[in-house]
């Protein structure tokens, strides 16, 4: 194997990138392992500015499900979250108490590693009695385990293939780069290809003895010195902004690195400067507006509090109360809740019962068995359903796959808590739309720009963390060297942890690009700072000047616009559709309300949903001589008979505004009025959704008043409608529980109307702020 270390400059990287070449220009075809997250920067090196053909990007896992597709292995391939359930329902068994999700992450990352060095249960040191009980649930979890193939016993599996001549070469070389370290397993996978006649290539900070040391490349430092982080990062952006402009950098050759506990500081701030961030680091779903929605839903159902009322519209007056009394806990806010129904003849306790009942996914469940877990996974899927963030997001699938993983951890008893853990824990890497890369300290490796940027260079702020095993301590375990040194001899060597690998992270950020441009504060709000020593050493400290202005809005000199401070009335309602939007959707937020009433920045909610695109191809149909659509009429598994017969968007005028629906019908003395939606319902469901809504409840209480009978239906994507609801005429008279129904949402609307007209157009913070496409524009802090 041609072995190079890698000295963080990206001297090892462009060594075989030029090798690469030559092989493509030789029509050689070439694989280049890197990190994940490295992928999209491999591939624009690698075309050089150009088109090239013949190489492939990758990782080390889809090198090795490669080997195994090739030599037609087949079976249950176990994922790194489902490890964890695997390992906590041994925990479980073996010790007759459920585990927590921390303690059963600790034994499966123990686990990986130990397997990642094929050490076997039988062959671990075992120096005390932590190690004896890791290899007590080691044992089970390998015997629990059976033929199903956990990301290490791929790894090994396809060494062995490889090795055993199971393996027809696809590539002529193979090049490894950008890895802080490669475990036997990778090693043993290179030289078995190697032996298979490829050309393999690697570089390691650390690499076996006799491996070649390439010409460095050259970097500029600069080192910049703030008074405090707001100023460090306001200052960093602005000459970001000033060498994309007006220096023409290429964002795509730029990287900004932050230190863990920024991000979200400069993502946020990036906004106000008008700078494109390419977010390449690793992110856990509860980091993502899909998965924080649904972490909060699964928090409310054990901790409730006032913000996470806002999350139920029918619960949105019971959390401003709350709020404004800083209450939180279930107790406290059931008190509220019938404290208030008292006071006002409202039924927000009882609301508050069903959306927590709602939020359990064992109420109405099977008492055991297969059935039962089959009911808890339904109800993770139609929550996820009940939320159009969560039902559209491209997050979704990942979502159910924790879910399906949480139950074989938790079992259903311990679903719901461990669905949050593994929300929180379990990262993914996503790929992002194209601007300036954003990286976090683990994402630096394998890559080289022509200007990077590093923020927060204090002290501390930039290390790897490296710490003592709890299970297996140093004493235990053998020198880095000796771990090549048995790669080819022996398996089962457990390599030492502490290594001193932020030298070589230090490194890497001072090599990071051709230009380097380093900053650190002085001092946050708690204490004084230094500087990271063999970061900014070698290069003189600047001090940063005044932040400049990078647009007129932030002139203190009158020169930019400045707002009008009074707010002003919302104007009339056009519509009840329109006032039932400003309640349930803008969180009775007038400014929100305003802005798209007036300028007409966002579609309806509905609009964005496949089925209502559909739904106006139907109504749009209605003036042509062409007629329907078929496609939509397939759709909705529609006759061209029914769409003669359908009138949509009718509107009729209650309380003095007009109000609409999807679509309606008649037949003789019977309205027929007609919802439409994504999914099919079960009846109660169905019930459920019309039950809550105002506009298909008044509809029809308009038509029973004068005399007609009225029918209810929801109709699916791919049909049929569903009946939920029907009244037969009766001269004006009704069955009173319906009734009660029409005369509920009748009151809401009233209601509403009336917030509405004493609307202004000012912020209403709350849970509709998370998804405001407004956000940038709104002064929430000053309402």
């Amino acid at each position: 194997m041609n072995w190079l270390v890698d000295n963080g400059d990206g001297g090892a990287a462009r060594l075989m990138r030029e090798r690469a070449w030559e092989l493509m220009e030789r029509r050689k075809r070439v694989w280049w392992i890197t990190l994940p997250a490295a992928r999209n920067r491999t591939i624009r090196q690698l075309a050089g500015g150009r088109g090239r053909l013949g190489f492939e990007v990758g990782h080390l896992q889809r090198l090795r499900q490669r080997v195994l597709a090739q030599a037609g292995v087949r079976g249950r391939f176990i994922s790194s979250g489902l490890r964890v359930a695997r390992v906590a329902r041994v925990l479980e068994e073996l010790n007759d108490r459920p585990p927590e999700l921390g303690e059963a992450g600790l034994f499966a990352r123990a686990i990986a590693e130990l397997k990642r060095y094929e050490v076997r249960p039988q062959e671990m040191p075992l120096p005390d009695a932590a190690a004896l009980e890791l290899q007590r649930v080691y044992a089970a979890y390998e015997e629990r385990r059976g033929d199903e193939l956990d990301p290490d016993d791929v790894a090994w599996l396809a060494s062995d293939l490889v090795a055993a001549g199971r393996w027809r070469p696809e590539t002529d070389a193979v090049f490894v780069s950008g890895y802080w370290e490669l475990a036997p397993v990778a090693i043993s996978l290179l030289a078995a290809m190697e032996k298979a006649g490829v050309e393999v290539w690697a570089s390691l900070p650390e690499p076996p003895t006799g491996a070649r040391t390439p010409p460095p490349l050259a970097a500029s430092v600069e080192v910049w010195r703030a008074e405090n982080p707001v100023h460090e990062l306001r200052w960093l952006l602005a000459r970001i902004k000033h060498d994309l402009l007006v220096e023409g950098m290429d964002p795509l050759e730029a990287a900004l690195v932050v230190p863990p506990g920024r991000l979200e500081a400069v993502k946020m701030l990036a906004r106000e400067y008008d700078l494109y961030l390419m977010d390449e680091t690793y992110r856990s779903l509860a980091e993502e507006e899909p998965g924080k929605l649904l972490t909060d839903l699964l928090r409310f159902a054990d901790h409730p509090t006032a913000e996470g009322l806002f999350l139920f519209e029918q619960l949105a007056p019971l959390g401003r109360e709350a709020l404004s009394r800083g209450l939180a806990g279930l107790d406290a806010i059931k008190k509220l809740a019938e404290q208030l129904d008292a006071e006002n003849g409202t039924s927000l306790a009882r609301e508050l019962e069903e959306v927590l009942r709602e939020l359990d996914p064992l109420a109405g469940a099977p008492a055991e068995g297969a059935e039962l877990d089959a009911h808890v996974l339904g109800w993770a899927e139609r929550l996820l359903e009940s939320r159009p963030l969560l039902a559209d997001s491209d997050w979704r699938e990942a979502l159910l796959l924790r879910a399906r993983e949480a139950l074989e951890a938790g079992g259903p008893g311990g679903f719901r808590r461990w669905w949050l853990g593994l929300l929180q824990r379990v990262r993914l890497h996503s790929r992002q739309p194209a601007g300036l890369a954003l990286l976090s300290l683990r994402d630096v490796s394998g890559r080289r720009y022509r200007r990077a940027y590093v923020l927060g260079a204090a002290e501390g702020a930039y290390s790897l963390g490296e710490t003592e095993d709890y299970f297996i301590p140093e004493e235990a375990r053998r020198p880095w060297k000796e771990v090549f040194e048995a790669v080819y001899a022996e398996r089962g060597v457990l390599p030492r942890r502490l290594r001193g690998r932020d030298l070589y992270l230090w490194r890497r950020l001072r090599g990071l690009g051709d230009e380097v441009l380093i900053t650190y504060p002085e001092a946050d709000s708690g204490q004084p700072l230094q500087p990271e020593r063999d970061l900014v050493e070698g290069a003189p400290v600047r001090q940063m000047g005044r932040v400049p202005l990078v647009s007129r809005a932030l002139s203190r000199e009158g020169a930019g616009y400045r707002a009008p401070r009074d707010p002003l009335p919302l104007p009339p309602p056009r519509s009840l559709n329109e006032v039932y939007g400003y309640e349930r959707y803008y969180g009775g937020c007038g400014f929100r309300a305003w802005l798209e009433r007036q300028e007409g920045l966002r579609p309806p909610e509905e609009e964005g949903r496949g089925w209502y695109y559909w739904l106006r191809r139907l109504a749009d149909a209605k003036g042509s001589a062409a007629g329907p659509d078929a496609e939509a009429l397939r759709r909705f598994g529609m006759s061209r008979a029914a769409w003669e017969e359908l009138s949509f968007f009718p509107r009729v005028e209650v309380l003095g505004l007009p109000v609409s629906v999807h679509a309606g019908a008649r037949s003789g003395r019977i309205a027929r009025i007609y919802r439409f939606g994504a999914d099919a319902l079960s009846e109660d469901e169905a019930r459920r959704l019309i039950k809550d809504r105002w506009a298909e409840l008044i509809f029809a209480g308009y038509y029973l008043e004068r005399g007609f009978g009225v029918e209810i239906w929801y109709w699916p994507l791919e049909g049929p409608p569903l009946m939920v609801y029907s009244v037969e005429p009766g001269g004006g008279r009704w069955p009173e529980q319906f009734r009660k129904m029409v005369d509920r949402q009748l009151e809401r609307a009233r209601r509403a109307i009336a917030d509405y007209e004493q609307a202004r157009v000012e912020a209403r913070p709350g849970w509709h702020c998370r998804n405001c496409p407004f956000a940038d524009l709104c002064r929430k802090e000053e309402s």
